[in-house]
């Protein structure tokens, strides 16, 4: 799939045009193609904006120091007294101060011609003020891209049509959830389809151009903006459990509880109660022992990784990790390494490098990125 194997060029993507037009009941496949291919858009500018994104946030964070410092550097002037004395020097009637056997013939200006650090000054200052105009300028060239992405986002959703709604309360079985009475659609696949859409209103909350690049940290500002739209995936979600934990899934339904869990990721990272905590992390753990699909319980321990360190950053309630100690994922069960240790770093020489099948798969960054992890990457121009 486009996000997890890379950027395919804009002009091979007409050999993959939608199956059916967006909207029709009997081809929701089609309008999840159009949707696939707007997912695809942004994150082709998620991934083409981070450069410019890390620049900008750096130089914000220079700025804020240098800020910082002056002030320091001022109130410590005014506040500390001077402990320097003036070297007494002798005092002559009529003549040139006298330090020693000759007179000091006074200050010593170097010939423009000759003084290269203030052309070296000039040179300068005339990059640093070209980059800051590149800078602003690729900022509004990424607002309006920006812009357009979400405009995309409502055209489809106005696309979709009555058939797309959710079943009104008299066709539904009435449920409560930590995040309210669940929502119930026509199919299975029209479910998913507003989880996915819910996810990238999410997605490209997240990724504006004014947010900072590090995934949790924009998760985090991007809460409050974000709280309706994970409240409902969490609704969506609920609607697709089985009504029974035991019983066998047909395929169309396990299917479905696969494709949800996507949704369930972005939306699970930013959740502080406690009650929509669990049921998250109850859930996920259900549809990887219902379905097989472990992925499941990998996205659970993600939840609870982004959890735990937003409350160690003092951004978040505190939360407890618990462990499955039958899961092979060493991450998963809490075996032998820490829950939040990445893989096993490269030391370039090939006879101490080890193999280990539980952490083959890494944490996703672009949803549990953290600032160090962005200092760590590596963008090339």
């Amino acid at each position: 799939m486009y996000l997890m194997t890379g950027r395919l060029p804009f002009e091979r993507w007409s050999h993959c045009p939608p199956r059916a037009p967006v909207g029709r009941l009997d081809a929701v496949y089609g309008s999840t193609d159009h949707l696939i291919l707007l997912f695809a858009r942004m994150t082709d500018f998620a991934a083409t904006d981070l450069k410019r994104k890390i620049k900008a946030h750096a130089k914000a964070e220079s700025h804020k120091f240098v800020t910082h410092e002056r002030s320091w550097t001022n109130e410590e002037s005014i506040h500390r007294p001077s402990t320097r004395q003036s070297p007494s020097t002798p005092k002559q009637q009529g003549g040139p101060t006298m330090y020693g056997m000759m007179p000091n013939p006074g200050a010593v200006h170097l010939p423009s011609g000759f003084d290269q650090s203030r052309q070296d000054h000039l040179n300068a200052a005339n990059d640093v003020a070209v980059e800051d105009t590149e800078l602003d300028a690729a900022t509004l060239a990424a607002e309006r891209e920006w812009d357009d992405l979400c405009h995309a986002l409502d055209v489809f959703e106005e696309s979709l049509g009555p058939d797309y709604l959710p079943l009104s309360p008299d066709h539904m079985t009435p449920l409560s959830t930590p995040f309210g009475p669940a929502l119930y659609y026509r199919t299975y696949s029209i479910s998913c389809l507003w989880a996915l859409l819910y996810t990238a209103r999410i997605f490209i909350t997240r990724v504006h151009p004014g947010m900072p690049p590090a995934a949790m940290a924009a998760a985090g500002v991007a809460a409050p903006r974000t709280a309706h739209w994970s409240n409902t995936i969490g609704r969506i979600c609920a609607g697709l459990q089985p009504l029974s934990t035991t019983a066998p899934l047909n395929p169309s339904h396990g299917a479905a509880l696969m494709d949800s869990c996507m949704g369930l990721f972005h939306a699970g990272v930013q959740y502080r109660d406690a009650a929509q905590r669990g049921w998250t992390i109850t859930k996920l753990r259900d549809i990887a022992r219902l379905t097989g699909w472990q992925t499941s319980a990998l996205i659970a321990s993600g939840c609870e990784r982004s959890w735990i360190a937003a409350a160690e950053a003092g951004k978040g309630p505190p939360y407890t990790r618990t462990m499955n100690a039958a899961a092979k994922d060493d991450r998963v069960s809490g075996r032998s390494r820490k829950p939040n240790q990445g893989p096993p770093k490269d030391n370039n020489d090939r006879r101490f490098i080890t193999v280990n099948p539980g952490t083959r798969v890494y944490w996703a960054l672009g949803i549990l990125g953290a600032e160090e992890d962005m200092q760590q990457l590596k963008l090339n121009d």
